[in-house]
């Protein structure tokens, strides 16, 4: 199966070539997020809630760079798609209060 190729919308630039996967790497990627989701799920509250402000503040000195890959990939307007970065740091620092 070829490479899939990634245009930009708005210029129909190549951005990217995406390789096809089986379905024992698909399975593979999933058992690992199963085993992440339990090892994060034995994190004490306090280290989990510290660890999403972190990514809070990975996410918040990215913004331009994640719109510029929302806008490239997707097509968003730069000012929705800084919106949506702002919001994933956001959320991420709402929940960092729920554990």
């Amino acid at each position: 199966m070829p490479a899939f190729t990634v245009l930009n919308p708005a210029t129909e630039e190549p951005v990217a070539e995406v390789e096809p996967t089986s379905a024992e790497a698909a399975d593979a990627a999933i058992a690992r997020a199963v085993a992440a989701r339990a090892a994060w799920r034995d994190v004490a509250p306090g280290e989990r809630a510290a660890l999403l402000r972190s990514f809070a503040d990975v996410v918040d000195a990215h913004i331009d760079e994640l719109a510029t890959l929302e806008v490239t990939g997707s097509g968003h307007p730069v000012g929705q798609a800084r919106w949506e970065a702002g919001n994933l740091r956001d959320v991420l620092r709402y929940y960092s209060a729920a554990p």
